[in-house]
């Protein structure tokens, strides 16, 4: 009896050790989309000088399911540019972080595209690695003979998974004859606040401490997650969402000038621990509606933070296709939201392009000069990021 017993508590312990390893790869995925988040952010900072809107976690799953594709030089740098490495990179670990998001939420979708030209043979293992892990649509479209027609599918089918938000993601140049392979990631994201703002006033928005412009104000006074950092002079705290699944955490300086100070510093921030040393405090809030529709060219900015070999023609895509001209052209991301008393739309897609060739006492907060804000889940993973400088 006892030799039957054997297999089962092996069987078991290696579901425990299997276990251990995804929930400890998932913890690794959270951190390197924050540490993504910042890091693209930082370089998109250098180029952008007003509002910034963008999705990170958007284009961390297009770049890994890119990555998934690569091999050697290439795919050591595309993983170490979304902050991970061979023991942390996980397509199991990055499918449950998928699952996660979106199981039972209807407030977050996802939609991730695969499209490739007819006369383009994909290897069936990245087909079905890509259909498994991020639950990708595949169709097969006439790039050679019809780039024209095909771009607006492309952009059709944007625009349907973003709820009619994000229009001609694609110009008329962007898809040609030499496209073999389009991956697309869209992200839409619609959700009340868990406590309506109740009142709406005009108030002052200080784009510079001698600029200010009228803007509408939205009021608040509730108990939020609050912390002030007296070091690098900036106030944090959480706006929930309903169901408290999503929040957004708002990075106000101190000083109305103070945000390029706070971007100075962004490297000595943890979002992770920021959001731990937070406590309840009851506040009064003040927040501006704000609107940002926003087109980022990201080839620059990907080959800076370190995978500049994809968009030359020593990129390695062996596990894509045998044929060795394969490399990206662009990956061109937009993203829309709109903030106001009732709650958050926003939405964002990547596209990666592949060619051959009250009565209490209060804190009052107010938020009337430039600030950064994300908004993330409430396990601290950050879907959205932005900053805003003006409001128009």
């Amino acid at each position: 009896m006892s030799l039957l017993h054997v297999p089962v508590v092996a069987l078991h312990e290696l579901q425990g050790l299997k276990n251990m390893a995804l929930t400890t790869n998932l913890e690794a995925l959270r951190c390197a989309n924050n540490d993504f988040s910042f890091s693209l952010y930082k370089e998109v900072a250098k180029i952008e000088t007003g509002n910034i809107f963008y999705s990170p976690f958007s284009i961390h799953v297009i770049m890994f399911m890119a990555s998934s594709g690569a091999a050697s030089k290439t795919f050591d740098e595309m993983i170490a540019t979304i902050h991970l490495n061979k023991t942390t990179y996980s397509l199991e670990a990055y499918k449950t972080l998928l699952e996660d998001l979106t199981s039972g939420n209807d407030n977050l979708k996802l939609a991730t595209g695969m499209f490739v030209d007819k006369v383009f043979n994909v290897k069936e293992s990245f087909l079905e690695n890509s259909m498994k892990y991020f639950k990708s649509s595949l169709e097969k479209l006439n790039f050679k003979n019809e780039p024209e027609q095909q771009c607006q599918y492309l952009n059709n089918w944007v625009l349907n998974k973003t709820n009619n938000k994000i229009k001609d993601l694609f110009s008329k140049d962007s898809i040609n004859n030499d496209t073999a392979l389009v991956l697309a990631n869209a992200v839409h994201f619609k959700c009340a606040w868990a406590h309506t703002f109740r009142y709406v006033n005009d108030g002052y928005f200080y784009e510079t401490p001698s600029k200010k412009v009228t803007v509408k104000m939205m009021l608040l006074e509730f108990d939020f997650q609050y912390y002030h950092d007296s070091d690098l002079k900036f106030t944090a705290f959480e706006i929930p969402y309903e169901n408290n699944d999503f929040k957004m955490t708002i990075f106000l300086p101190d000083a109305k000038d103070g945000l390029n100070n706070l971007e100075n510093n962004f490297s000595k921030l943890n979002f992770n621990d920021i959001s731990k040393k937070m406590t309840r405090n009851f506040l009064f809030v003040k927040l501006p509606r704000f609107k940002i529709e926003q087109s980022l060219q990201l080839d620059t900015t990907l080959s800076n933070l370190g995978c500049p070999t994809m968009f030359t023609r020593e990129a390695n895509f062996s596990n894509i296709v045998d044929d060795d001209n394969l490399y990206v052209s662009n990956v061109v991301h937009k993203a829309y939201i709109n903030v106001d008393e009732y709650g958050t739309e926003a939405a964002a897609i990547t596209n990666f392009l592949c060619q051959i060739q009250c009565s209490r006492q209060s804190k009052d907060v107010v938020v009337d000069h430039p600030f950064v804000f994300f908004i993330s889940t409430r396990n601290n993973s950050i879907i959205f990021a932005g900053r805003i400088t003006k409001i128009d």
